[in-house]
């Protein structure tokens, strides 16, 4: 089946790379590659690719997650993970605000947000000194659609997918809007029940470990966010909103681990029960002022609530020995974030400039009380309270103007970040060192226009990625007889430094170079120390990444065209290991290659098929290795009620090709992961508009680079 996906996969994007894309719209705008007369698909500026969703006839009916598999350097994995030139640490904007929401937060969001609700997708792949300087891989910002018509509108969706067991997901928005005042409301729910098969296969010198077990998992995400926005006069606006989301997640797992050495033979049965509650509560005040000449002041300020909850225990029994332990684990999390910030926009001599600055404070507890029973009946109780406390204060400058054939823009951004924490254990406490640091982020962009149909662009910024809050927590958390993890405090930021050279044809086919260099890598490493394995967040050296990207859409047939991307590229690690037990040194590299093509047929005016298929092909990532992965869909779309009423209906991972496997083999740590998930299987949805039919959607506002710095568990 992964012969035939990929088959499938490389010979329609061979297909495609023949096919050529006949323009025959009328070309009017000069200094932005354009191809339409009122507004192209695609358009290509100096910082960023804006997607005009309202100009693309493919969108009907489509949510946002949908729509960012047809955006020019933007993949969609199979586990949902949103990737921009290969890489993740993507930030995602709503109207230019940033999210708070972890990774399934955000796919529920994404799929509960109608196409028929955007204006725009804009990748930002070298982000402007404007934005937070955190993330390695770019920014995808949702432009919703306005409107100044009174009355009430709205949507509501209802989706589900029947595998071995089921997904299942629900939402509704609803706007109002009467003179100065517009309210919104938008509410979703999803739960899902899935079964997950895993497989590990660890050696060790003499003895060999091999496990397989499945996990369950029982997930529901219920959320709301509203607000309102009222316009004191064509001058001044001031809004407000709040968003709460909850989470309850259950997962309980059983495994056995066939254990075979020199000298005997044992099988380790392990049960675990583990149930994880989230609560998130987000408010924000805003105001803007906009001058009869344009120039723009906006303020923010917003206050985040976090807490989690995780409890569980594991029981190991062996067959063979009277050896046997329970572990029980208590997990309370804490997170206060603060934030508020001013943009100033103007134009001075014909230059644009944007400036602004930001202070944003954290307060994080983290308490962990832990208990393991021995064989013996021996009770030993673990305990630790982490604190960590950060304070940033940013500000920025940012110049831009566009002068005959060429638009530039360059920008430097100022960060100070001072934190302090403490580590408090059941008989000891321990103060860890205090900083205070200083970053800067430059940022330059420059784009030439040759004639309406060609341009060719330079972009370089510098960003960070701040450690996660719990990554930093010293605290080892034990999931079986031979598996812990444990934080690391002394883990420090990393940098990344980017490179971009594209070329873009008709502002939609686009070709792209890209070189980044990350130090101080953040990543997850097994350890080895005699039959145990240790993770833990290391910075795991340095990282060099060079890609090319290839996009662009074709048309086959009147009623047949197509998308596609390809990415080749090639990843080199270095760095010295040799510290943690069982590693050593690493000094290599790996190609990889990632691929999407859709095909989309209009077969009547209300009624639309599509085929795609998406391949990534095995990469490197520091100690691991990852095989490849691929899957094929289909979907069929039925417009009714003069569009108001659509129905859907789709088979996902067609072949059941959706597995994830990883190996490990440095030094004396050689282990293969697997893991198979509920991929394969029917999906059905319906989605209704009301009102006005032209939806005025809610600004969000809850935002923060520090808040997404919250890791979850996914």
């Amino acid at each position: 089946m992964k012969k035939l996906s990929l088959l499938l996969t490389l010979s329609i994007v061979s297909l495609t790379i023949k096919a050529q894309v006949k323009d025959t719209l009328k070309t009017t705008t000069l200094n932005q590659v354009v191809v339409s007369t009122s507004q192209p698909q695609i358009t290509v500026k100096t910082d960023k690719v804006v997607m005009n969703v309202g100009q693309m006839t493919s969108a009907v009916g489509l949510n946002a997650l949908e729509l960012l598999r047809q955006a020019p350097g933007v993949t969609v994995d199979g586990q949902d993970n949103v990737k921009i030139s290969g890489k993740t640490g993507i930030q995602v904007l709503v109207d230019g605000r940033m999210q708070t929401l972890n990774n399934e937060q955000l796919v529920s969001l994404l799929k509960s947000t109608n196409a028929a609700n955007i204006k725009s997708l804009e990748i930002i792949t070298n982000p402007s000194a404007k934005y937070d300087a955190a993330g390695n891989a770019g920014i995808i910002n949702i432009v919703l659609k306005k409107s100044d018509q009174k009355g009430a509108s709205g949507s509501a969706t209802v989706g589900y997918q029947q595998m071995k067991n089921y997904r299942q997901n629900s939402a509704i928005n609803l706007n109002y809007r009467d003179g100065k005042l517009l309210t919104y409301l938008n509410a979703n729910f999803d739960n899902s029940l899935q079964n997950t098969t895993v497989a590990s296969n660890r050696i060790i010198p003499n003895t060999t470990f091999a496990q397989n077990g499945i996990e369950k998992q029982g997930y529901s995400n219920p959320g709301v966010r509203t607000g309102a926005e009222y316009s004191i006069n064509e001058q001044h606006k001031i809004g407000a909103l709040f968003n709460f989301q909850r989470i309850w997640d259950d997962f309980p797992s059983s495994a056995t681990t066939l254990i075979n050495s020199n000298a005997t033979a044992d099988v380790l049965s392990t049960n675990t029960t583990a149930n994880l509650t989230e609560n998130r509560l987000a408010f924000n005040l805003n105001y803007q002022y906009t001058s009869k000449n344009k120039t723009t002041l906006t303020v923010d300020a917003d206050q985040l609530n976090y807490t989690s909850n995780l409890n569980n225990s594991v029981v190991n029994k062996f067959k063979n020995s009277a050896n046997g332990t329970n572990f029980s684990n208590a997990t309370n999390t804490q997170i206060g974030l603060s934030s508020i910030k001013a943009d100033l926009n103007l134009i001075f001599k014909n230059i644009n400039v944007e400036t602004g600055a930001k202070f944003s404070a954290s307060k994080t507890k983290n308490i962990l009380n832990a208990l393991q029973n021995n064989s013996q009946g021996v009770a030993l109780s673990q305990f630790n309270d982490f604190s960590y406390n950060e304070n940033t204060y940013a500000s920025y400058l940012s110049l831009s103007k566009t002068f005959g054939k060429w638009s530039f823009q360059t920008g430097l951004r100022a960060e100070i970040t001072a934190m302090s924490s403490a580590s408090v254990a059941a008989l000891t406490q321990e103060k860890l060192p205090d900083t205070t640091y200083l970053n800067l982020f430059p940022s330059t962009f420059l784009r030439y226009a040759f004639n309406q149909k060609q341009s060719i662009g330079f972009a370089y910024n510098r960003r960070i990625t701040r450690p996660s809050f719990q990554d930093q927590n010293p605290y080892q958390y034990r999931t079986d007889f031979y598996y812990a993890s444990e934080g690391n405090p002394s883990l420090l930021p990393q940098f990344t430094q980017s490179l971009t050279l594209d070329y873009t044809f008709n502002g939609q086919t686009q070709i792209k170079l890209n070189y980044n260099k990350t130090t101080d890598l953040i990543e997850t490493i097994s350890t080895q120390l005699n039959d145990q394995t240790l993770t833990l967040p290391v910075n795991a050296g340095i990282r060099s990444f060079i890609n090319i990207s290839i996009s662009s859409p074709a048309t086959l047939t009147k009623f047949w065209n197509i998308y596609y991307t390809a990415e080749p590229y090639y990843q080199f690690y270095k760095a010295d290991l040799s510290k943690y037990s069982g590693l050593t040194q690493i000094n290599n590299g790996d190609f990889g290659f990632n691929a999407f093509i859709s095909n989309n047929f209009n077969l009547s005016k209300t009624l639309k098929a599509s085929l795609s298929s998406w391949f990534n092909y095995a990469s490197r990532s520091s100690i691991y290795a990852t095989k490849p992965i691929s899957s094929v869909d289909f979907s069929l779309r039925k417009q009714l009620l003069e569009n108001k009423l659509s129905l859907s209906f789709a088979y996902r991972d067609i072949f059941n090709t959706q597995r994830w496997q990883q190996n490990i083999l440095l030094g004396n740590v050689n282990q293969t992961s697997l893991r198979k998930w509920e991929s394969s299987g029917a999906y059905v949805s319906v989605n209704y508009n009301f009102g006005n039919g032209k939806i005025k959607s809610a600004k969000e506002k809850t935002k923060t680079d520090e808040q997404l710095r919250i890791k979850q568990r996914n």
